[in-house]
C-alpha cells in the first residue's frame, strides 16, 4: 500500500509539470469600448475571449498595440491570436476563424457640415477623402473598391484628429469607436453621425494564427469556451456589466 501511495504522490507532483494550463498569447489594438488597455478588464470582447479560453482550460496573456502590429506579431508567430477581427479570405489564409464573438456596425462617419446625410454609391463619395485604420477589413464592397483618396492611419485617436481638422472628409469604422476616441481626444463627438446607408453589419472573431502553436486545437477548445459560457448566462452577464444590453 506504502508504494502504492508513493506512486500517486509522485504522479500527483509531476502532474503540474506535464499537463499545466497552456497560456495562450493574445494581441489587439485599442478599441474601446469594445477592447483597450484602459478599460475595465480590457473590454468586454477581451473578458470574453479570456473567460472562454478559461472555461476550456487555458491561461491567457494579452498586450495592446496598433492593428497592423498585431496582425503582424501573430502571423509571425510572435503571438497566437488576435481579439476582435473581422473575417477576408485574405485573412483565412494566415489565420484560423473562431465562431463569432459580437456583431459590429460599420459606417461611414462624418461631421454634422459634411454635405450629404445619405449615398447611393461609391463613385458618388470617391471626391472625397476617406480614413481607415491600416490593416482593417471593413467590408467586401468597401474593401475592393478603388477609392481614389484613401488614407491609412495607425490609430483611431489619428484618424479622429484627422476627421476633426478636415484632413479627412469621412472615416470608416463604428461609431461607438469614433465616439470614444473622440472623447479621449478632447474632441467633441456628439455630433459624429454615420452616412446612410451603414457599410456592413461585422461580425467579431477570434483570429488563431495559423504558425501557432496546436492552433486548430485552440480554435476548437475556444469554441467550445465560448459557447458554454452562452448556455450558462454568462456570457450575458459579462454584457451586463459592461453595460452592452
Amino acid at each position: 500500500m506504502k508504494k502504492v501511495q508513493k506512486f500517486f504522490s509522485a504522479l500527483i507532483i509531476a502532474l503540474p509539470l506535464t499537463a499545466q494550463a497552456q497560456t495562450v498569447e493574445l494581441t489587439t489594438m485599442n478599441w474601446p469600448p469594445f477592447y483597450a488597455e484602459s478599460l475595465e478588464k480590457g473590454g468586454f470582447i477581451t473578458a470574453i475571449v479570456e473567460e472562454a479560453l478559461a472555461e476550456s482550460g487555458y491561461d491567457s496573456t494579452i498586450e495592446f498595440t496598433g492593428w497592423q502590429n498585431a496582425l503582424d506579431n501573430a502571423k509571425n508567430g510572435d503571438k497566437d491570436a488576435i481579439v476582435g477581427g473581422y473575417y477576408s479570405e485574405e485573412r483565412a489564409k494566415e489565420y484560423y476563424f473562431s465562431i463569432p464573438i459580437y456583431t459590429v456596425l460599420a459606417g461611414l462617419i462624418k461631421k454634422p457640415d459634411f454635405p450629404l446625410t445619405n449615398y447611393s454609391s461609391f463613385e458618388e463619395l470617391d471626391q472625397y477623402t476617406i480614413a481607415k485604420l491600416k490593416g482593417t477589413v471593413i467590408g467586401e464592397s468597401f474593401d475592393n473598391f478603388p477609392f481614389t483618396n484613401l488614407k491609412e492611419y495607425a490609430e483611431v485617436s489619428d484618424a479622429i484628429k484627422a476627421l476633426d481638422s478636415d484632413e479627412v472628409q469621412l472615416y470608416a469604422d463604428s461609431l461607438a469607436v469614433a465616439k470614444e476616441a473622440a472623447k479621449a481626444a478632447g474632441i467633441d463627438g456628439s455630433q459624429l453621425q454615420i452616412l446612410l446607408p451603414p457599410l456592413e453589419e461585422n461580425d467579431l472573431y477570434l483570429l488563431i494564427a495559423k504558425s501557432a502553436p496546436n492552433a486548430e486545437e485552440l480554435r476548437d477548445a475556444f469554441n467550445k469556451g465560448l459557447i458554454s459560457l452562452q448556455a450558462s448566462g454568462r456570457y450575458d452577464e459579462i454584457l451586463t456589466e459592461f453595460n452592452q444590453q
